[in-house]
Order: C-alpha cells, then structure tokens, then sequence
C-alpha cells in the first residue's frame, strides 16, 4: 500500500512523515500505529490527480513515501523496531545506521540516542537521497522504490531532534574523535570524574587518568553492557550521568615504594622472546616477567609478576620516552632491549 499526499511546503504537518512520525511517537510500547486506511474511491481520485499533475508538470518533484506498514517492517528486520538499540556491530538504532551515513544525513551524536522522530525523518532523508540500497533488509523483504526514492527532495522533512532518550542534562562529548585513556592528563578527564564525585563513587578529580580512574571506568563499563576496555569515549562519558554503578569493594592499592637507583648491570641481552608478538596491556606471560625482573635488578620494579598492568605501563613509557621512542606501551624487541641498556629513571 502506498501513501498518497497533496504537496506541502517545507515542515508542513500535512505530509505523510508529519504525520507518520507523530503516530509512532504515540503509539504503545512494541505496537506499530495502524496506517489510515483511505477509501477506495478517494484513493482512486487522488490517483487521477496525479496523472492529470504529471501530464501537466512533466519532471516535477516526487510526492509519494512509503507506508507505514512498510518502515515497520524494515525495523522489525533490522533491528526488531528497537530504538535504542546498540549491539557492538557499529549500528545504531531502529534502521541500524552506521556513524557515516547518520552524519550524512545531518544527524549528530550516536543515532540510538536521538528520539524516535529523528530516527524516522533521517531514514526518510536517506530514502529520499539513495532510495532502498543502504538497508540490506529492504532486499530481504523485497521493498521496491516509489517515486520518492534518490529524488533528493528533502526540503519538505521536519526534523525534531528533542526526546532524545535521557541525555537532555548530559553534556556533549568533548574528544571529538579523541578518547581518553589510561595516562592521559585532561580538564575534560576532571568534568568526567568530577561527575562520579556528585554520585559518591570517585573523590574530586584532579584530571590525571591513573590507577583509581581506570578501576573506576572498567566497572562502569562491565555494569552498563559495554567492553571494559578503559577507554572514556561518548558513550562511556554518558554513563558519568546515567549508567549503573556500585563502588568498589577492592582496596585502593598503596604508593609504590620507590627505590634507589642502581646502575645497570652488564650482562648479556636475551634475544626478545616475542616474535611478531608484542606485549601490551593486559597480557599476562612469563616473557613478562623476564623483563619486569631485569627491571627489578636495575632497581626500578618490584619482582615481577608477568602480569603487564599500570605499573608496567608507567615504566615501559617512561623507558621509551627517555630512550627516544615513541611511548606507545608496547614491549617490543626495541623496548625489550631497553630493560638491559636504557637510561630509565624513577618516576
């Protein structure tokens, strides 16, 4: 069934999404609003006066959408008309927009956060602009392109970007494309943990990410379904104001008992036992610890463990900044080499 509408001027109410959008947002939890069914004799009039409108304007705009019905079944496929849908697969919301195509359609933000109107309009946008072809579910239910479809006609969508869900007191993202993690020092970091002091998980913050902050985030992330990877990107940053969390009942780990300085001892160096495998954060080897416990005899480490976590990282940083590499964290054969050779002092 197609929808048939008189042409409207932009942001006019008459036009089939208008009308569309505000059904759905009213509809009842998990029902799909029932499209108006026309009787079949004005169905047939408004037939005739398109035939007469193109026999006059030939070349003119298109003026029809699909139905209801039929955007109901392109979510129920994509994304079983959840909204607020976020699997990990890098698409969003009721029509599984990846971030590319939701920001060439002008939307902003991640699309399983913007209200269920939003999502409507900036479907309708695509369609209007590529037609069926960014869903491959459109293929699957065999949904066929009217003469909206790629018209380019967009002039006459309103957007309503309100209702988004839950984010009206949250502030924007401030990384742009720049997540926050571990070592890293930032005014930003502070509004973030400023944020968990007023919830009472976290003292007030100083901006530097260390130890306290990344126990801090990975739980955050564990208790609201997201990878505990440590890293405060937009959605990590939203849960400060929204998600889920219960303090921890670890103990905050004590200082770190510095030790003098010895000089290095001159040995043989073992070749680096990796391969094409490099250690990194969160790996756990006896490789590890051969290189921890040289570190420990230069005075610098306590006895290894082989488990590489924030200590680790500190002296691997600071080892390859004063030895001129960039501090990326790795323990490679360079890195490697530095436990028996580099100049390293302690933090």
């Amino acid at each position: 069934m197609r929808w048939s509408r008189s042409r409207s001027a932009p942001g006019s109410a008459s036009s089939f999404f208008d009308e569309w959008t505000l059904r759905n947002a009213t509809a009842a939890p998990g029902q799909d609003p029932r499209p108006h069914r026309r009787p079949a004799v004005a169905g047939a009039i408004l037939l005739v006066a398109a035939a007469v409108t193109s026999a006059v304007l030939p070349g003119s705009l298109a003026s029809a959408d699909p139905s209801a019905s039929t955007w109901y079944r392109l979510r129920m496929c994509e994304s079983s008309n959840d909204y607020s849908t976020n699997t990990g697969n890098e698409h969003f919301g009721a029509y599984q927009f990846d971030l590319s195509t939701w920001r060439s359609v002008g939307g902003s933000g991640y699309p399983n956060l913007a209200s269920k109107a939003e999502q409507d309009a900036r479907a309708l946008i695509l369609y209007r602009e590529r037609g069926w072809q960014p869903w491959q579910c459109a293929g699957i239910l065999g949904l066929r392109e009217d003469a909206d479809a790629r018209s380019g006609r967009i002039s006459d969508i309103k957007v309503d970007r309100g209702g988004s869900t839950g984010t009206s007191a949250v502030p924007g993202f401030p990384g742009g494309s720049r997540w926050y993690r571990y070592g890293d020092v930032s005014s930003r970091i502070k509004v973030w943990q400023d944020q968990m002091h007023t919830r009472g998980y976290f003292p007030v913050g100083t901006g530097q990410y260390g130890p306290h902050t990344l126990e801090v985030v990975q739980q955050l992330q564990r208790l609201n379904g997201l990878v505990p990877n440590g890293y405060i990107g937009p959605n990590t940053w939203r849960l400060a104001w929204t998600g889920r969390y219960s303090t921890p009942t670890t103990p905050t780990p004590a200082p770190p008992v510095k030790v003098t300085p010895k000089p290095p001892v001159r040995t043989t160096i073992p070749a680096f036992p990796g391969g094409s495998r490099w250690y990194r954060y969160g790996d756990v080897s006896n490789r590890i610890k051969v290189w921890q416990d040289q570190m420990h005899k230069r005075g610098y480490f306590p006895v290894g463990t082989g488990q590489y976590g924030p200590h680790t990282l500190q002296v691997v940083e600071q080892l390859q900044r004063l030895n001129g590499l960039v501090p990326n964290g790795y323990i490679g054969p360079n890195t490697w080499r530095l436990a028996w050779t580099g100049k390293y002092r302690n933090p």
